[in-house]
């Protein structure tokens, strides 16, 4: 895994292998804008979940790290998030890992992730009209809380986002 660590920190043009769309591909739509998000998720099919994060939240891919050391890792950024996904011939999924554990809350450390957006509504229309999960709410604003509501990905990592 060290390999994997090094190659995040070479010279972009390095690492870089990220294809722009074929002729006549449909690029989507930004869903969100953020003013700065970055968060990196473990995910057991890479391209599948690089798919998903372009095709669902309008992300492009910025940076492919080609497999090392039994990893591989890209990189998709889009209005103010960037999102780390890496692939692992070693990751278990919770099931395998923490059989007794039915849900990631019940596993101490990170189990969602989140992102403050300034169009709530718009993001939240998008994410409809592109089939994504909503796992919880979407809960309107109201005193002492934003509107938000909780995305599920394709490997049903959760995603929290928050009306600014």
């Amino acid at each position: 895994m060290k390999a994997i660590w090094a190659l995040l920190w070479l010279p972009l043009p390095a690492v870089l292998s990220a294809q722009a769309p074929g002729p006549g591909a449909e690029v989507p739509t930004l869903a969100l804008t953020t003013r700065g998000a970055f968060f990196a998720l473990s995910v057991p099919d890479l391209d599948a979940s690089s798919r998903w994060y372009s095709d669902k939240l309008g992300l492009k891919v910025v940076m492919r790290v080609p497999r090392t050391d039994q990893a591989a890792v890209t990189v998709l950024e889009g209005g103010g998030l960037i999102v780390e996904l890496i692939q692992h011939d070693g990751a278990l999924s919770l099931s395998r890992a923490a059989p007794a554990a039915k849900d990631r809350l019940m596993i101490h450390g990170l189990f969602k992730a989140g992102v403050i957006v300034d169009q709530f509504d718009q993001a939240l229309e998008l994410l409809r009209a592109r089939g994504v999960e909503f796992a919880i709410g979407p809960f309107p604003a109201r005193p002492g809380q934003r509107a938000n509501v909780i995305i599920k990905d394709n490997a049903g990592n959760l995603i929290q986002i928050f009306g600014n």
